[in-house]
């Protein structure tokens, strides 16, 4: 049986074009623009400013942080 990992922070907060990073173990994996989130905020599209689109789900361990503007 596959168990689910539960992360203390929703990412539901986050709106599309909001500037966001993604760390893992404190450091910084991927930055960009959200450029879709589902309804319940467990994934996230983000695209990085020099091209590229990836994925994140909120179970793969990933911390997600606003970015200042």
């Amino acid at each position: 049986m596959t168990s689910r990992v539960q992360s203390p922070v929703r990412w539901d907060t986050v709106g599309i074009g909001d500037a966001v990073e993604l760390k893992r173990n404190g450091r910084t994996v991927f930055s960009g623009a959200v450029d879709a989130r589902t309804d319940d905020g467990d994934v996230v599209w983000v695209t990085a400013p020099a091209g590229g689109r990836r994925l994140f789900h909120i179970a793969d361990g990933f911390d997600l942080a606003g970015v200042p503007a």
